[in-house]
């Protein structure tokens, strides 16, 4: 950004318009000389200090406040509550015994030949087959493995939504900020607008001048108008995100000019690695499928079922005992185990990608935060600090006609070029943070460093 600066007389210009600014103040009530001269002196003094926060007027929210309401309330994370609490009861089903069987069977006998018995009669027969105990216990572990699955999908789901509460949270902050600075603009462009519109009637002024702080003007409301319905948006989905009792006229208490997060490189890593909830679950996958394939091995063994009946004809009864094999003869369940190894196959190669990704996607992070991180320093370190100046140095140059308006406007615009730049790159660096933290399934200390 390159910034002309003024004069060696409008340096000293500024240096004496300083010294008699507090006089100027003071006073409330200016004598003009003569009509046609208008003292340049009523111009707006540009203000160093930051705009106030424009907001909702209800109840306010801190992001604590949104995460712990959302984690309550919000209806994704009930249903994935629903399927974590399906899954322990998969356990209880996978343990169950198998239920025995009773067939009872009326008939009627009638003789045909002379002396034969006739009459009614009965059997009853009972079943119980009997499970083979390795079958049984890999079914449980494949029931185990998807109650693991089904908690690290809930802290997932978790995980994502604070991610997402954050990221919005600082993007309401980040309009707010924006519809501040652009009300302040308007109003200083307004002010500008109507000094120039009393120097052009007194003749003092060009009507080049009047013209071109119209434009100011309307450009600034136009902004005003922007950055209005950004922040509208912007708290739109906050709402969304949250999905909860979140009133229309919310408000927020957050400090958007905190301090700067630091981090430590090595350590989120090896945190991404260790503890992410989309490798971890894809590691579970993989030891599903593996307990899986254990079932169908163990299912392809002969089953046993004990019987145990009785019949009753018109002239005797007789008790019945015996075993039923069910044996795997032509059915050897080579599809099942076959489907079984090509799913640890893939939930292997699934989980290899996840952590190929999952280590991209934090060098990428990591990126984007450095890049935030020295954008706001070198902002807050002195390029804005430096453009506040030039516009305090042409705005005295232009009260005692070392410069014109055209100069001034130019260096409020560069002003609002870095202040809006500053607001951005502080949004980046939160939401990079954001990021950094979803992929980390963690949240990592803030360094307090001084505006």
């Amino acid at each position: 950004m390159k910034i002309s600066l003024p004069s060696a007389a409008a340096l000293l210009a500024a240096a004496l318009f300083t010294s008699a600014h507090a006089q100027l103040r003071s006073s409330t009530t200016l004598q003009l000389a003569d009509t046609k001269m208008v003292q340049a002196a009523d111009l707006p003094v540009f203000s160093a200090a930051p705009p106030p926060v424009a907001g909702g007027g209800g109840q306010r929210y801190g992001l604590e406040e949104l995460i712990a309401l959302a984690e309550r309330e919000h209806p994704g994370l009930q249903a994935v509550r629903a399927q974590s609490l399906a899954a322990r009861a998969g356990v209880t089903s996978a343990g169950a015994y198998p239920n025995p069987e009773v067939e009872y069977v009326g008939s009627d006998y009638r003789a045909r030949q002379a002396g034969a018995a006739t009459g009614t009669g009965s059997s009853i027969t009972f079943t119980q087959r009997i499970e083979n105990p390795a079958l049984r216990s890999a079914r449980i572990e494949v029931a185990n493995a998807g109650v693991q699955g089904a908690q690290i999908n809930l802290a997932d789901a978790q995980n994502e939504l604070v991610a997402r509460i954050k990221t919005e949270f600082f993007s309401v902050l980040r309009r707010e900020e924006e519809v501040a600075a652009a009300t302040e603009d308007l109003t200083l462009t307004e002010q500008i607008r109507e000094r120039v519109r009393v120097r052009t009637s007194t003749g003092e002024g060009a009507r080049f001048d009047l013209l071109r702080a119209d434009a100011e003007v309307a450009m600034a409301r136009k902004e005003k108008e922007r950055t209005e319905a950004r922040l509208a948006q912007a708290r739109a989905l906050l709402r969304a995100a949250v999905a909860a009792r979140l009133p229309v006229d919310f408000a927020l208490a957050g400090d958007f000019y905190r301090g700067l997060p630091g981090a430590d490189y090595s350590g989120l890593r090896g945190a991404v690695l260790a503890g992410n909830p989309g490798l971890r679950r894809a590691l579970a996958d993989t030891s599903r499928a593996e307990k899986q394939l254990e079932v169908e091995r163990q299912s392809v063994l002969p089953a046993i079922a004990l019987q145990l009946g009785q019949e009753r004809q018109p002239d005797t009864t007789s008790i019945r005992a015996g075993v039923a094999i069910a044996i795997p003869l032509w059915d050897r369940r080579r599809g099942q185990i076959d489907a079984a190894q090509a799913q640890i196959l893939r939930s292997r190669s699934e989980a290899e990608l996840r952590g190929i990704e999952l280590a991209q996607g934090f060098d990428a992070a990591w990126q984007q935060y450095q890049a935030a991180f020295k954008t706001v320093q070198a902002f807050e370190g002195g390029i804005l600090e430096q453009s506040r100046r030039v516009v305090q140095i042409a705005e005295a140059a232009y009260r005692y006609g070392e410069r014109g308006i055209l100069e001034y406007l130019d260096a409020r615009r560069q002003y609002r070029a870095a202040r809006n730049e500053l607001i951005a790159a502080r949004f980046e660096l939160h939401a990079a943070k954001a990021e950094l933290e979803r992929l980390a399934a963690a949240d990592f200390r803030e360094t307090r460093t001084e505006k």
